[in-house]
């Protein structure tokens, strides 16, 4: 079987970050080797009226000819997650492009030419990376004294309201409950933490996403610990997101998010509100696919929506291993998350 990388040849992304050393929070690197797999088998296109049918009851152009198309997030160097190589695929794209809000790198296969000749389509996508636990040592009184040197597009874009964050009355009120009389904004972050770790309790999966859901009930799933904590940082002007990803293990492995904060000097600082060991440290058990909420993509129709696919007005609301519109077809779709290699060194 030929292999692809995303950008039809191997490669090296080169690491923009530095240097990880005990001295900078790194230890513990992993060596890691992987692959996430999508399978789409039993595929049995629609036609005539069957076709029309399905479209309507999907709120679909009766007239809408059937498609498959696929986006995925490249695997990419993130400040713990380094020597990103050796990327590829089994098919290859059909675009690749880097969306200009969160700086994701996404593949694109439209595979409609594909629905008639098989029955059954495969995606595999293969890389190795180090890993490394990462827990700065933050100094408060730094990240305070640099915090108005914060890149005014990152305060700006990164503490606003938007689909799943929203920062509604009752968000911020309880915002500032939590972080009154706190000044420093990393004691606020941590406040905004503990809050969550004491109060939230967690269900999966829960019965609707986002950041008033999971205030409304106070229960969720590692996205509404993320969303929810997201939220709150930003009504009180922390730059925050989620970062998407999965548990990357050989015997334990599986979807995860968990957020980030922005920090002068620092950059972005994981926190992960199901963990209570989450604020400012991210172990070496991970695999970060993306980054950002409501990720802006190319190529996608005018009439999906989240009631008939995974993409809603030109956007997915995150990306891990694969967002899908499929229309016109019958098929079971199934995903695999494989560590070929996982060595600390």
């Amino acid at each position: 079987m030929a292999f692809y990388s995303c950008a039809s040849v191997p490669t090296i992304i080169p690491n923009i970050f530095p240097l990880p050393t005990t001295a900078n929070g790194f230890s513990k690197p992993r060596i890691v080797e992987g692959e996430l797999t999508l399978k789409i088998k039993n595929i049995k296109v629609l036609k005539g009226d069957s076709l029309s049918k399905w479209n309507v009851e999907h709120n679909i152009p009766a007239d809408q000819q059937p498609v498959l198309l696929l986006w995925s997030s490249e695997i990419k160097n993130h400040m713990n997650q380094r020597n990103v190589k050796n990327l590829s695929c089994s098919i290859s794209p059909t675009d690749t492009f880097t969306e200009n809000e969160n700086s994701n790198t996404i593949c694109f296969w439209k595979l409609n030419n594909m629905l008639n000749n098989t029955d059954s389509i495969i995606l595999t996508r293969k890389f190795d990376y180090t890993d490394y636990d990462y827990r700065p040592d933050i100094n408060k009184d730094s990240v305070a004294a640099n915090w108005n040197k914060i890149p005014s597009r990152i305060k700006t874009f990164y503490t606003k309201s938007e689909p799943f964050l929203e920062q509604t009355p009752d968000i911020k009120q309880t915002s500032e409950k939590i972080t009154e009389g706190i000044i420093n904004p990393v004691e606020k972050a941590h406040a905004i933490f503990n809050w969550i770790r004491d109060t939230m309790q967690y269900v999966y999966p829960p019965p609707k996403r986002g950041a008033v859901a999971a205030l409304h009930t106070l229960k969720g799933d590692c996205g509404q610990y993320s969303d929810l904590f997201i939220a709150l940082a930003r009504s009180a002007g922390i730059p925050a997101r989620p970062q998407c990803g999965f548990i990357f293990l050989p015997d334990s492995n599986g979807y995860h998010v968990w957020s980030e904060i922005y920090l002068p000097v620092y950059g972005w600082v994981p926190v992960d509100a199901t963990d209570p060991d989450g604020f400012c440290h991210i172990d070496n058990k991970k695999l970060i696919a993306s980054v950002g909420e409501n990720i802006p993509i190319k190529h996608a129709p005018l009439w999906a929506t989240f009631n008939n696919s995974e993409v809603d007005s030109g956007k997915v609301d995150f990306m891990q291993l694969v967002s899908i519109v499929m229309s016109g077809i019958e098929a079971d779709v199934s995903t695999k998350i494989t560590v070929v290699k996982s060595v600390v060194k």
